[in-house]
């Protein structure tokens, strides 16, 4: 094995982001594409083991992840061995795939309604597995093509093969199945092309990795209790029996897409940021958070005022979402939009991971006790305005984080 000498730098400029920007939102929009068909291919019920699933899925591949989709971008755009860092993340996420696959195919099959339970452990493992996405890497070295090649094309790709699968052979189980092995082989494809192919030191990649865990598990620690805390209305309900666990489970879906985009968009603005030191980096800062404002409150209107009438319309009957949850909904994604800003662009560069991981535990502790009582109390509904009250929380401390950050304290 031969050392490793530096890599040119790639300078991270507006035009990297919007690019950026532009690849996070497609990949953002594929299981949305898809969506209609699935929920047709599958009905109520089976769409509900899919988001069970889904749900689990999404928790395990943030603790696959070990946080590396939230510090790798500033790790990555801030290290002469970029290639280097990427190859550590691959030892971390490739250890704890084996502990983390067996044991949320275990949990879904616990928390699936089904007889067979297929459809929940397939649906968890296939969303576990983005959790070996590379977009994170992308945005560090500011390569819009590579997050563009190897996880937005084969998202769309896969979500639309699958659902059209399903529907046309009224086979649900196809959907994850085909997710599943089509993630897998991007990732092998992805991971010989950008860290494999070159000679470099085994052992380094080793010594790394130990570093990662040592270093890294606050943040780890945080994505995860993050994920937890958005996951958790869906999965508690289900574990409860609650009534409400079928009627919000088509909320929780469109609600965790717009997650999802805000996540990646937001992802965007990491390396771009990290990248410049001093006073530029507060003015980037600043920035960034000015455009999330305008984000927030076009993503929050939008989602209050078009869900409600969209949702049956595109999902199907039997999917019905009504103005109170969407407007809960919309209050939620707006705040979540808004907290995601201040964490990612503002909160993890200026290195106050405490900070971050003090906002995460606000919102897995509230998160459960506020979903249950607000189905207790008002149905569907009131789990949505729990999860509202809970997201309003989550922003109120990372606000109060950032503001002593951006005023230079």
């Amino acid at each position: 094995m031969t050392s490793e000498s530096a890599e040119p730098s790639r300078p991270h400029r507006a035009r990297s982001v919007a690019l950026l920007t532009a690849v996070s939102a497609l990949s953002a929009i594929s299981p949305l594409i898809a969506l209609p068909l699935i929920t047709r291919a599958a009905g109520p019920d089976g769409f509900a083991e899919i988001a069970i699933g889904q749900a689990l899925g999404t928790l395990a591949a943030t603790i696959i992840t070990f946080g590396w989709a939230v510090r790798g971008p500033v790790e990555a755009a801030r290290s002469a061995h970029p290639a280097r860092v990427f190859r550590a993340s691959i030892v971390v996420r490739g250890a704890n795939s084996i502990v983390v696959l067996p044991a949320v195919a275990l949990v879904a099959a616990l928390a699936s309604h089904a007889d067979d339970h297929a459809l929940a452990i397939v649906s968890a493992l296939a969303f576990a597995l983005q959790g070996l996405s590379l977009s994170w890497y992308a945005v560090g070295v500011g390569r819009p093509l590579l997050s563009l090649v190897f996880d937005a094309v084969p998202r769309i790709v896969l979500n639309l093969v699958g659902a059209l699968a399903a529907l046309l052979t009224a086979t649900p189980l196809l959907y994850p199945t085909i997710l599943l092995v089509g993630t897998l082989a991007a990732f092998v494809t992805a991971t010989w092309f950008i860290g494999l192919r070159e000679r470099f030191s085994v052992r380094a990649a080793l010594t790394d990795a130990r570093g990662a865990y040592r270093g890294g598990w606050r943040t780890a620690l945080a994505a995860g209790l993050l994920t937890f805390s958005e996951t958790a209305p869906l999965s508690t309900l289900g574990v409860a029996t609650s009534p409400a666990a079928i009627g919000f489970a088509p909320f929780d879906r469109v609600l965790k897409y717009g997650y999802i985009g805000v996540y990646m968009i937001t992802g965007s603005f990491q390396g771009w940021v990290s990248s410049a030191p001093g006073d530029a980096g507060l003015r980037r800062m600043r920035r960034a958070v000015g455009l999330h404002v305008l984000l927030a409150v076009a993503l929050g209107t939008g989602f209050a005022l078009v869900v409600p009438w969209a949702t049956p319309v595109v999902l199907g009957p039997g999917f019905e979402i009504t103005s109170l949850t969407a407007l809960f909904g919309g209050v939620a994604l707006a705040a979540m939009t808004l907290a995601t800003a201040l964490g990612m662009c503002v909160v993890l560069p200026s290195g106050r991971d405490g900070a971050y991981l003090a906002a995460v535990c606000v919102g897995a502790l509230l998160v459960v006790p506020a979903v249950l009582v607000g189905a207790s109390l008002l149905g569907v509904a009131g789990a949505a305005g729990g999860v509202a009250v809970v997201q309003l929380a989550v922003l109120g401390v990372f606000t109060a984080a950032a503001l002593r950050i951006l005023r230079g304290r």
